[in-house]
């Protein structure tokens, strides 16, 4: 049982303390989340503030390094001083950043500090003996390149002097020989052969030093590339060897005066190859530097991984820690989502038994009830009843719903009646059988009838007799409709003495309470019926007066268009008229020319040269044969044209037109330069009006460009192709359209000729051939001076 006390509190009381409890509810789990939470946070900040900042400055000191080890070996193989001092400097600085990055972790493991500062000093001391090996690498290196340039240059100086002395003997040789073929007697042939055996001598002497000096040269050469300790010392070997003939043939050829300058060189070059600056200890000092350079880069290498692996064990540590730590957070994490579950489920099962079993039950329920009978009372159901809803705020609702029903029933009744009265046409409430139950004034008023009799009587009966039965269908059809709509009806009225009268009727249904009826508007339309009779008459002889005027329109448009046509033709007949002279010249020529093959024939025939003969009738048949061809075109061009529009080549009809123009064209000396490619363009028009219109536009340009030097008379045609249409641009060179005539050019009897020489009619004859014909025309003066036209026409379809 409820409470007292809870049943004298209101909607706002109650609800205040069912979601004050879900609200304490939900505080409290977010209490023990913030608490579960906060616990947790403690293990983050460990996380972010020693373990997360110990991992990235050991990763910085991993990184650097492994930068360190990635450059030490392009220390040791450094090839120049330059390079090994920039080098030196990169280390120094990756060195010092290491120190830096290791200076940071005493603040976070002091421990791991003291162990790389030890590995820290050995690779500082590692790297100092790197650099002293590599800079003695480099200067040996230096050493032994001097040595080989110098080489070089007394390898060319040994063969400038051998080269000469082998080339002296060979002489000596050859021309002792001479002596003893050429000697007389046996004292003279024994000096010349001991002279030849001396100089065989000292040709192979000269021949094994040179042999000698290039081996020495060759194993000097390789061994300044050598790679291997112990290839050197096989070189070496062979060098001395070398070096022992070379020491034994000098010796024998030292009293020479040509050898002076050999014993130079050889001194030269066996002081490069001999003594510990030789090439070849020189070359032994290398490669004992790159071996120790090695060994140092070996224990640099060990070094860093010694490094490495403190690093590794101080990251596998931290990483434990950290997994750890993340773990722990983890469950309390776990442990708070459940405990937060725990509590949002409470507050959802408390919610719920608010919502269900008072929100539902005790609110929601006593407004559905209050909302349908407000629906009710909407809906016109004015003695719908009002539950009672207790003494809260849903009982005031519905107090005040009462008060308010009461009024609209009053209000109701008393603007229906005075609606009703004041009505300016009838009006009758009636049953579905047709029963009269109430009527105002109007409609006492439309019948001249007793109100007591209109009571009960039925609808009918104001309905003449043949209109009975369907104004009866039409009732019975406005009431079973399922939309409410309406039917309006003219019917014939009868007054209670017998006079009909027109009356339109709409019949509608009406839901009064519960209870459906038909409403029927009555209105009297005498005055609307002879109005529209009025109307209908006036529409009639309006209609007939049209029809005359029409038919006068039709007779003139069909006589302007015979004045057109006819005016079109004169104007062809006008142009034809303008040709004549060169007509009549293009016609003479053949014609003269066929007297004059006609004459030379009858002498041939006199003759008997019958072969000469055929070639003259056959030049006449050809001038024939043009003669015809021009006058068909002329009988084309002068007869009527036809209305229909068909497809059309242009490029024919241009070159047709011109050919009308020749004469003038030729008599003028006018260029006429076509620029439009060899192609089909095929518009929508007609060939004959097109070439009249192209006669016109020519001749105007013919016209223009006569006035004009020797040498600038020109006319260009060109025809431009776009999506739908089809444009033909013929460009004069004449003076061009003064700005003040230009928008006057196609107005007939408009020239700018001299009298006599125009009569203002061919641009105005073509402006409506071209509009005939579905086309544009316009005129402008062109870019490079003169008159440019511009007729466009449709494409023809397909």
């Amino acid at each position: 049982m409820i409470p007292s006390f809870f049943t004298k509190l209101g909607i706002w009381e109650r609800l205040l303390l069912a979601f004050g409890a879900i609200a304490g509810m939900t505080v409290l789990a977010v209490l023990t989340a913030l608490f579960l939470l906060d616990s947790s946070s403690e293990i983050f900040a460990t996380i972010t503030e020693k373990n997360l900042p110990e991992l990235a400055q050991v990763a910085d000191v991993a990184e650097t390094g492994g930068q360190i080890i990635a450059i030490a070996p392009n220390l040791a193989s450094a090839p120049d001083e330059e390079t090994q001092k920039r080098i030196r400097a990169d280390l120094d600085l990756l060195l010092l950043q290491f120190s830096r990055e290791v200076g940071l972790l005493e603040h976070t493991n002091p421990q791991l500090r003291r162990g790389i500062d030890d590995l820290l000093g050995r690779l500082k001391d590692n790297l100092v003996s790197l650099q002293i090996v590599v800079t003695d690498r480099l200067r040996e290196e230096k050493r032994l390149q001097k040595h080989m340039e110098r080489l070089r240059w007394l390898y060319s100086d040994m063969l400038e002097e051998i080269e000469p002395l082998s080339q002296d003997l060979n002489y000596n040789l050859d021309a002792e020989i001479d002596r003893i073929r050429s000697a007389a007697g046996q004292g003279e042939k024994n000096i010349s052969a001991a002279k030849l055996r001396s100089n065989r001598r000292f040709k192979k002497i000269v021949d094994r030093i040179g042999n000698n000096g290039d081996l020495l040269v060759s194993l000097l050469l390789q061994a300044s590339s050598a790679q291997m300790d112990a290839q050197v010392d096989n070189l070496a070997a062979l060098a001395s060897d070398t070096i022992v003939s070379l020491r034994f043939s000098l010796e024998h050829y030292s009293d020479e005066a040509s050898a002076l300058t050999l014993h130079q060189v050889f001194s030269e070059v066996l002081t490069r190859a001999e003594g510990p600056d030789g090439v070849f200890a020189l070359k032994k000092r290398i490669i004992a530097n790159n071996i120790k350079g090695q060994d140092i880069l070996a224990e640099n290498a060990r070094i860093v991984g010694q490094l490495r692996t403190v690093i590794r064990t101080v990251v596998t540590r931290t990483q434990a820690e950290a997994l750890n730590a993340a773990a722990v957070t983890k469950g309390k994490l776990e442990r708070a989502r459940w405990a937060q579950l725990g509590l949002v489920f409470l507050s959802l099962i408390l919610a719920v038994c608010v919502l269900w079993f008072y929100v539902r039950g005790s609110i929601v329920a006593r407004l559905n009830a209050l909302a349908s009978s407000m629906q009710a009372i909407a809906g016109g159901e004015l003695q719908y009843s009002i539950p009672e809803a207790g003494d809260d705020e849903i009982g005031k609702m519905a107090g005040a719903l009462r008060v308010f029903r009461d009024t609209a029933q009053a209000v109701e009744e008393a603007n229906s009646q005075a609606i009703i009265d004041n009505a300016a046409v009838g009006l009758v409430i009636a049953d579905p059988d047709g029963t009269i139950r109430f009527f105002n004034m109007m409609a006492v008023s439309l019948f001249n009838a007793d109100p007591q009799v209109m009571i009960g009587q039925n609808l009918s009966y104001f309905v003449s007799v043949p209109e009975e039965q369907a104004f009866c269908d039409a009732c019975s059809l406005a009431f079973n409709s399922e939309n409410n709509g309406q039917i309006v009806n003219v019917y014939q009225g009868v007054k209670s003495d017998g006079f009909e009268f027109p009356i339109e009727v709409v019949i509608r249904p009406v839901q009064q309470r519960n209870q459906r009826s038909l409403m029927i508007t009555l209105h009297d339309v005498t005055e609307r019926e002879k109005a529209q009779e009025l109307l209908q008459k006036r529409v009639r002889e309006k209609t007939d007066h049209l029809s005359v005027t029409n038919a006068k329109l039709r007779q003139e448009v069909k006589e302007r268009r015979r004045v057109q046509d006819e005016l079109v033709q004169a104007g062809k007949l006008a142009a034809l008229g303008q040709l004549s002279a060169g007509i009549a010249h293009e016609l003479n020529q053949p014609l003269s020319a066929i007297r004059y093959y006609l004459h030379n024939a009858r002498l041939l025939l006199e003759r008997g040269q019958i072969e000469v003969h055929q070639e003259n009738i056959d030049k006449i048949d050809n001038l024939s044969a043009r003669m015809a061809t021009m006058i068909n075109h002329l009988k084309k061009f002068a007869r009527l044209p036809s209305n229909k529009l068909h497809p059309v080549e242009v490029v024919p009809v241009i070159e047709q037109s011109l050919a009308l123009l020749t004469a003038r064209i030729v008599e003028d000396n006018i260029v006429i330069e076509p620029r439009y490619k060899e192609q089909s363009y095929i518009i929508t028009a007609e060939d004959i009006r097109l070439e009249q219109v192209l006669v016109n536009v020519f001749g105007n340009a013919i016209d223009a460009v006569g006035q004009q030097g020797e040498g600038e008379r020109k006319i260009s045609v060109d025809v431009i192709e776009a999506e739908e249409t089809i444009s033909i641009e013929i460009t004069d060179t004449g003076a061009g359209i003064p700005p003040e005539v230009k928008e006057s050019i196609f107005d007939p009897f408009y020239t700018t000729k001299e009298v006599g020489k125009g009569l203002g009619l061919g641009l105005s004859i073509s402006y409506n051939i071209v509009k005939d014909m579905r086309g544009e025309i316009s005129a402008t003066n062109a870019a490079t001076g003169g008159t440019k036209f511009i007729l466009s026409f449709q494409k023809a379809a397909g």
